[in-house]
């Protein structure tokens, strides 16, 4: 495994999106196997769908929106994760007592990559970071559970050979209670060890394929 600090690649750099073009990673094989993130319809009294989470986060938070809406000054949801990725890697070493190598990627080989929100010296932690709409974030706090539809986007981290434990860290400034402004799950390698199998095995599938497609394209087999 190579890997690429943030001094040589920065993240949101031409030379990253080049690497990352093509490329397999952790945001991109989520969607490979995991559910459509629009799939959550209707409505169960006994599992709150994200309209209940949605109008309970606004009762909770100051200035909360949905994805891809403004908030705040912020813009999109992925410029409001961007802006607020430094914070909240701040407030997550400060809660874990750690401190975590910032950006940068790590090289699988030359097609297969993961880009680290941060990392520990040794490699063996790492930390993702998920600023997400207000509604998803109360609800992963009051079910328990990190977002499922990036679950592969969390084991493609443990194609780190050395990694240990992955920090999945949600936040959102805009809650009125500051203690849940920040929540942090753990992965632990040993206890998913049969679901990393699976995602390097689909991240090498679909690799396969691609160079296939590839070949019979060049050689004109669809023209």
């Amino acid at each position: 495994m190579e890997v690429l600090t943030n001094e040589m690649c920065p993240q949101g750099s031409t030379e990253w999106l080049s690497l990352r073009e093509g490329a397999i990673t952790g945001t991109k094989l989520g969607k490979y196997f995991a559910k459509d993130r629009k799939a959550e319809f209707g409505f169960d009294l006994g599992k709150p769908n994200l309209t209940f989470y949605e109008t309970l986060a606004e009762r909770l938070t100051v200035g909360s929106g949905d994805d891809g809406e403004e908030s705040e000054g912020l813009g999109s949801s992925r410029e409001r994760g961007h802006d607020l990725e430094p914070i909240a890697i701040d407030e997550a070493e400060f809660r874990l007592g750690k401190k975590f190598i910032r950006g940068g990627v790590w090289r699988f080989s030359n097609s297969h990559l993961c880009s680290p929100d941060g990392y520990t010296e040794d490699l063996t932690e790492a930390i993702e970071i998920k600023c997400l709409s207000s509604a998803r974030h109360i609800k992963a706090i009051l079910e328990n559970e990190a977002p499922s539809e990036y679950f592969a986007q969390f084991m493609n981290y443990f194609n780190n050979p050395k990694l240990e434990r992955l920090y999945v860290a949600l936040y959102d400034p805009r809650f009125i209670d500051e203690r849940y402004q920040l929540k942090i799950f753990i992965y632990e390698r040993k206890d998913w060890e049969e679901e990393i199998k699976t995602a390097q095995e689909l991240a090498t599938a679909i690799n396969e394929k691609l160079n296939d497609y590839i070949e019979h394209i060049s050689n004109g087999d669809y023209l």
